[in-house]
């Protein structure tokens, strides 16, 4: 007997979080029709927006979009939480980055402060200036 439900086309985005249990933000994937979900096309042209216009240099800290998976999948889903996430970049080779993570993050996520991590330029948003901040 033949199965007339329809076939649902995996979202790349969710089949990420599933295999990695996080996702950076990538620009040039957000452009992709169906890469990310419909509630988070509202976010893209805000990420979208930040001044890029900066050499990536090694020992410097950087900020791009992290989603965290925080539940099982359910039908190649799961929930997830997202937030700023800072890397210093601890090396460089052509077009792909090592970074390790900086930023303190809660217990359950997968990534960590001090676990490192690849990426491309198109998942940097942009360059935090800690310097302007008073102590």
């Amino acid at each position: 007997m033949e199965d007339n439900r329809k076939k649902s086309i995996p979202n790349l985005f969710q089949v990420d979080l599933i295999k990695n249990r996080y996702h950076i933000f990538d620009l040039s994937k957000a452009k992709a029709k169906n890469y990310y979900p419909k509630e988070l096309l509202k976010l893209i042209p805000k990420l979208s927006s930040f001044n890029r216009n900066f050499e990536i240099v090694v020992g410097n800290i950087y900020s791009t979009r992290a989603f965290f998976a925080i539940s099982e999948p359910i039908d190649n889903e799961v929930k997830y939480e997202s937030g700023y996430l800072d890397l210093k970049i601890i090396m460089k080779e052509n077009n792909v980055f090592i970074g390790e993570v900086v930023t303190s993050l809660p217990p359950v996520f997968i990534l960590q402060k001090g676990s490192k991590i690849k990426f491309k330029k198109d998942n940097i948003l942009y360059k935090p200036d800690y310097n302007s901040i008073k102590k």
